[in-house]
């Protein structure tokens, strides 16, 4: 989701603009990574297409494991009513 909707519904201070920092950072890591895993055309051949399949899967993984310790520390840095706020950010359609 943008960061620009999470600080609209959140509100961080200082310190949770950090962890916000943390997590936009990660997140853009994690998007070059899947761009770079993501082949321009489809390949060819089964094989091909396997390999392709697997690099993808790859770096979903390590995009998550990127992604998912700046998440967990920004939302833990909220207060029970950013959180709630936080939880009611409707999710992204892929393409937007």
């Amino acid at each position: 989701m943008p960061a620009q909707q999470i600080e609209a519904a959140v509100k961080p201070d200082e310190k949770q603009q950090v962890a916000l920092g943390e997590l936009k950072s990660a997140s853009t890591k994690a998007s070059q990574l899947l761009k770079g895993a993501c082949p321009s055309g489809t390949p060819q051949s089964t094989s091909a297409r396997l390999d392709a399949m697997s690099k993808r899967l790859t770096a979903t993984k390590e995009a998550m494991n990127d992604v998912r310790p700046a998440l967990i520390g920004f939302y833990d840095s909220l207060s029970d009513e950013q959180k709630a706020r936080f939880n009611t950010i409707p999710p992204q359609q892929a393409g937007k």
